[in-house]
């Protein structure tokens, strides 16, 4: 009975520091970063990854057992104590190929496409980190980039709302970019993000994103297989900028010492375990001819 009762005060006690951890994800008090560490993922590297951009996870590649480092569920909450406070937990995959990079975006939303007017609406977007020194997931005086010592990051945005393309449509969402001064002119830019996107009425989003490695657009973040890039993700859920959930912030490793062969440690601990198990064979092996040799 003590041993029941102290494993339930134990979950109950797990389950509040789990709770106002989150709640606590951006609190506009500070830097999230002091509350949380940056997440690393490591995407899946496919090199004959091809994708229908349908809104559908019908890609092997998405499930693949081989992509456990590129997926990850992403919690986001909005300013706590606001009357807009909620919270919404975002599922993410990663794969990417030699020219693209994929992700898979899925989220619960009782709410879906409304139909509210204005400028409302059901959106995600991503901020990645282009050459901000001190990139964060908290923008202390909007989206500018001073406070983090300048430079740019760049904004994919996607909308949804009733007059939005049909479900299992692709298309181009919006491709902006911000700096130390705020925003940028939006005709400077291309359109160079593609998703394709499905939604279950009133229950759920599902979102896939492809995007070029390299774009040669000096307002996009630049992929390459040496670095690691810092973002993080918002979502709107009937409202707008000023209404909306954000997460912490995350980073994504593309430092692949060969990308042919991106899960190379697992074969060095293969490796290790293996002289373990032959260092121990020939142990045993010289102890049995030792004790013959005394036998004799």
């Amino acid at each position: 009975m003590k041993k029941t009762a102290l494993i339930g005060s134990l979950s109950l006690l797990v389950s509040f520091i789990a709770i106002i951890s989150l709640s606590n994800a951006y609190w506009g008090l500070g830097d999230c970063q002091d509350g949380h560490p940056v997440v690393i993922i490591r995407p899946l590297y496919s090199k004959n990854a091809e994708i229908n951009l349908d809104g559908i996870a019908s890609e092997s590649f998405w499930s693949s057992s081989e992509n456990e480092n590129g997926t990850l569920t992403v919690p986001l909450a909005s300013d706590i104590g606001t009357s807009s406070f909620f919270v919404v937990y975002l599922n993410l995959t990663f794969v990417m190929n030699d020219e693209y990079l994929y992700i898979l975006c899925h989220w619960l939303d009782n709410t879906t496409r409304p139909d509210l007017g204005g400028n409302n609406y059901d959106g995600l977007y991503f901020c990645w980190n282009i050459n901000v020194p001190n990139f964060t997931a908290y923008f202390i005086n909007g989206m500018i980039t001073a406070d983090m010592g300048g430079g740019d990051v760049d904004n994919w945005d996607w909308k949804c709302m009733s007059s939005s393309p049909p479900n299992g449509s692709s298309y181009f969402c919006q491709d902006l970019c911000f700096g130390t001064s705020g925003w940028y002119d939006p005709s400077l830019e291309l359109d160079d993000v593609k998703i394709g996107y499905t939604y279950i009425n009133n229950v759920s989003y599902t979102l896939e994103i492809q995007r070029k490695l390299q774009t040669n657009d000096p307002y996009d973040v630049q992929f390459d297989k040496t670095q690691l890039y810092k973002f993080n993700i918002g979502l709107m859920n009937d409202g707008t900028h000023e209404d909306h959930a954000v997460s912490w912030t995350h980073a994504l490793d593309l430092k692949f010492d060969d990308i042919e062969q991106p899960f190379i440690d697992g074969y060095i601990l293969s490796f290790v375990y293996m002289l373990m198990l032959i260092s121990i064979i020939i142990y045993i092996k010289k102890q049995k001819f030792s004790s013959k040799i005394k036998n004799l």
